[in-house]
């Protein structure tokens, strides 16, 4: 059996977001994150991971719990047909809300990740206007916070911001009363039309 450690250590997090409303196919009836679940757990059934599915706060987001690369889960994903599916996003660090922490654990993520000759873009999804972020800085918008962090990356790590044709994307996803931030690759995301 595996310590609590060992499976932090081996638990890797995809956030996995749905469509708003599905009405291709006929199956307007049927709501995405009750269809989106169901192909999530097919998927990863069918190539033998552990996972586990834990609901966010908002209907449209769900995480992944898995044992297994994100890029093998991600690549199943986009093989196989999904139509709840939206976007899904391997997840470096899921911290409390406060602006001060997102922050500084995005400036550790990209200080290990990105080199000095790479380009770097700032994403960021706030719901009920930032509500969670908000906190002492009083972050209330989503451009705000990515004007901010693209500000201290290339000030403070000597990065280039570039929104058109970046090879990193800082992507940050408000949870409720966690946030999500992945510093990965194009590639290393999934987004379905």
């Amino acid at each position: 059996m595996k310590s609590d450690e060992q499976l932090e250590k081996d638990v890797v997090v995809l956030l996995v977001k749905f469509k708003e409303k599905m009405d291709e196919n006929g199956l307007e009836k049927v709501k995405p994150e009750i269809l989106g679940v169901e192909e999530i757990e097919k998927t990863f059934n069918h190539i033998g991971i552990w996972f586990y599915i834990m609901q966010s706060e908002y209907f449209d987001t769900v995480t992944v719990e898995m044992d297994t690369d994100p890029a093998k889960a991600i690549e199943e994903l986009r093989k196989t047909h999904t139509v709840a599916i939206k976007k899904a996003i391997p997840l470096d660090s899921i911290v409390s809300a406060p602006p001060g922490l997102v922050i500084s654990t995005i400036q550790k993520l990209v200080q290990v990740k990105v080199a000095k000759n790479e380009s770097f873009t700032v994403k960021c999804k706030l719901r009920d206007n930032g509500y969670t972020l908000k906190g002492k800085e009083n972050m209330n918008s989503a451009e705000l916070l990515s004007s901010q962090i693209a500000s201290i990356l290339c000030r403070e790590l000597d990065l280039e911001h570039d929104d058109r044709d970046s090879d990193w994307i800082v992507q940050i996803e408000e949870l409720g009363d966690t946030t999500g931030i992945a510093v990965c690759r194009w590639k290393d995301f999934l987004i379905k039309d």
